[in-house]
């Protein structure tokens, strides 16, 4: 066998050999990339829940930082009395 044939045969498998390796890479990556879209989709529903979940207690702070609540509050556990009320005791 001639150097000439035997350069060829080297330069033959070791281009078999890069494409068989660019094979696996591509369908490792193809994997990672399925796995990524599948982490993706789930963080988007997460994320919608959490955004409704903000809303809501948005709603509840403020509905308990209003001036209504604090009066309630104030009058039905802390035995407070507002600004127009009379205190009176009953004998």
């Amino acid at each position: 066998m001639d150097s000439k044939a035997k350069v060829i045969k080297i330069i033959t498998v070791s281009a078999v050999i890069l494409i068989f390796l660019l094979v696996i890479s591509f369908f490792m990556n193809l994997v990672k990339l399925i796995n990524a879209s599948s982490t993706e989709s789930k963080l988007k529903e997460q994320l919608t829940l959490l955004d409704a979940q903000i809303a809501e207690n948005s709603d509840n702070i403020a509905e308990l930082e209003s001036n209504e609540y604090l009066d309630w509050y104030a009058r039905e556990y802390l035995n407070m009395k507002g600004r127009d009320d009379e205190a009176f005791t009953v004998k």
